[in-house]
């Protein structure tokens, strides 16, 4: 071979060497593949670039085809590689290496789902956090922090903001001695009481198994009594209603009856004041009656009419008598 054709053939291994290692780093897909298409919004991509890697547990997956803006939110465009399978609970969040390194998308699901998501298929994502973000929060933090101080040096440096300080200060220096020389009076009482609570809770826990038994034997108790008289009971909650109904028709009939009677009333008023009227004349004229009586007793008592023996009657009694006594008696007094 000559020199010429060595060259010709080294630049070519050169150039597909160089094309090789180009395709490597930066993901070119020589050959067109049938890849799965899923998208993903985002409030913000924070720095994500089209054939950025797209990772699963830390492999690669698939790249970032496209990144759009739809309905003011970042649209990603996924193209997944032919044999991977997202679950349908998978979600994407944007991931960086590092503080300044480039971003990834990453994907996350329950390890336990079964159901595939569909081509096509808008991704939940997570919110997105960047480093950048995280130095302006904490940076208006500090400064927040920093107007407080100057706020409160500010209120103190005078001297009626010294003196509210000191006073603020003893305050609660003369609250915690009081509470303090509170407590030592109370010593005994609270020491008392912490002890008759130790008590009774040990009381308790040994008296805690009994009332427990003593509850589980009343729950059987009542349960066995409902169970031997679930037939009475049963046709009580079967005749309950009846006797509902008949309350309520007696007590219909009662207000009927009233109702009648109030109507009667008030028709035959006349003749009740009437009545009343007559009865109240009746009960004067009979109280003047026995007073009339009271002043003259007299007027009740009337002659006796005089009764004259029969002499006849009283000589054939006597001759009676004497047949049958022998005597003859009383001997008669004529007038």
């Amino acid at each position: 071979m000559n020199p010429h054709a060595r060259l010709g053939a080294f630049v070519l291994a050169a150039l597909l060497l160089l094309a090789f290692a180009t395709g490597k780093v930066g993901d070119i897909v020589w050959l067109e593949q049938e890849n799965h298409i899923v998208e993903a919004e985002f409030d913000d991509t924070l720095g994500l670039d089209v054939q950025s890697p797209v990772l699963m547990a830390g492999v690669k997956v698939g790249v970032v085809q496209e990144i759009g803006l739809r309905d003011g939110l970042a649209v990603v465009r996924i193209a997944l590689k032919p044999d991977v399978k997202l679950p349908a609970s998978t979600r994407a969040s944007i991931i960086g290496r590092g503080l300044v390194g480039e971003k990834n998308l990453a994907l996350t699901a329950d390890s336990n789902d079964t159901e595939l998501l569909p081509d096509g298929a808008t991704i939940p994502s997570d919110p997105s956090g960047d480093i950048n973000t995280f130095i302006t929060k904490a940076s208006s933090i500090t400064d927040d922090i920093q107007s407080l101080t100057r706020a409160l040096s500010s209120g103190i440096g005078d001297g009626e903001g010294k003196q509210n300080l000191q006073q603020l200060i003893k305050s609660s220096s003369q609250a915690t001695t009081e509470l303090s020389a509170m407590i030592k009076e109370n010593r005994e009482q609270i020491r008392s009481t912490t002890e008759s609570m130790n008590r009774t809770m040990k009381k308790l826990e040994v008296e805690l198994p009994a009332i427990l038994m003593d509850l589980r034997k009343a729950s059987r108790n009542i349960n066995q009594l409902v169970s031997n008289h679930r037939k009475d009971l049963d046709t009580f909650a079967t005749e309950l209603p009846k006797t509902a109904r008949a309350g309520r028709e007696f007590f219909e009939k009662g207000t009927e009856a009233t109702e009648n009677l109030n109507a009667s009333l008030i028709d035959n008023r006349e003749n009740l004041y009437r009545t009343l009227f007559e009865l109240r004349k009746a009960s004067e004229n009979l109280e003047a009656f026995s007073g009339d009586i009271r002043r003259n007793p007299w007027k009740l008592m009337k002659e006796k009419p005089e009764i004259k023996a029969d002499r006849k009657a009283r000589q054939e009694k006597m001759e009676e008598m004497l047949m049958t006594t022998g005597r003859m008696g009383i001997a008669p007094t004529y007038k």
